[in-house]
């Protein structure tokens, strides 16, 4: 996990103008433009609330009809324009793979504060935060808890790449390597000092699952690099011990520059190296 650039949003009150000047339906224009003012003045309070969104307060915006008009604008042409334009340099940043979790494919745009209970930050690019369609059914549209705490992380503006509280453990047995190696996933919250960030990233982990998560896509992260070795012509020790050690550190090393130390992928690459782990894989293959 690491954090994003935050997007460009210096055209985001001319995006809603144009947004307004499209609507064919005369209903939603209407309405669009009766809240215009109120939509500013909010993207303001975002932008003055960012690092505490929890603050930003309850909407005005309250009925269907309304909500409706605002939300009827995020569509397939909106979603295109800030993937090119606002959010461009955030998708670049994520290379397609989800912030949220680190391992799925981005396939959705999430409303970090929900549209349905805040529709005025529906197209604001702040409030926009690309990720797969598993983290997003999972988040759904909660935000903040009964005491107003927020329970995600905010990858704009969320410091939390300098902490390391992510650790995994492997064990397996030598006699079949493939079928016996096992996979956990630890989270040590109490290393993030910042009290409020640690429950925030303890119910971020906790809602989103990503620990048992993490144990599944990392069982399968060895079954392909088993694959990929047993694939080899010539199975000759030596050759297999060059694949599997670049496999290994190329992994991680790409994944440290990419994602960092609190990154699943890097972790087991790490730990994987760590233990010697190709040795086994020599005996199982060879």
């Amino acid at each position: 996990m690491k954090n994003l650039s935050e997007p460009e949003n210096s055209e985001a009150i001319s995006a809603l103008d144009e947004t307004i000047n499209r609507k064919r339906k005369e209903d939603y224009a209407k309405r669009l433009n009766a809240y215009k003012s109120y939509i500013v003045n909010r993207y303001n309070t975002y932008e003055q609330e960012k690092k505490a969104l929890e603050n930003v307060g309850a909407s005005k915006i309250a009925s269907k009809e309304d909500k409706d008009a605002i939300h009827s604008s995020f569509n397939t042409a909106f979603k295109k324009k800030i993937k090119n334009d606002e959010l461009k340099k955030v998708y670049e940043e994520c290379e397609g793979i989800c912030p949220y979790c680190g391992d799925g494919k981005i396939e959705e745009v999430d409303h970090y504060v929900p549209k349905e209970d805040y529709p005025e930050f529906t197209l604001y690019p702040n409030n926009l935060i690309p990720l797969c369609n598993k983290c997003n059914k999972k988040k759904g549209s909660k935000f903040i808890d009964g005491q107003n705490r927020r329970q995600f992380i905010n990858f704009y503006y969320d410091n939390i790449g300098s902490v390391e509280f992510l650790s995994v453990e492997i064990s397996f047995n030598s006699m079949n390597i493939k079928k016996s190696t096992k996979i956990n996933y630890i989270a040590d919250y109490s290393k993030i000092a910042d009290g409020y960030l640690r429950r925030i990233v303890q119910y971020h982990y906790q809602y989103l699952d990503l620990l048992c998560r993490y144990n599944e896509a990392a069982v399968y992260e060895i079954s392909e690099l088993i694959a990929v070795l047993q694939s080899q012509p010539n199975r000759d020790r030596n050759d297999i011990r060059i694949i599997a050690d670049g496999w290994i550190l190329g992994k991680r090393n790409n994944q440290m520059k990419k994602a960092g130390k609190n990154d699943w992928k890097y972790l087991l690459y790490e730990k994987l190296y760590a233990i010697n782990y190709v040795d086994e894989l020599i005996k199982y293959v060879c």
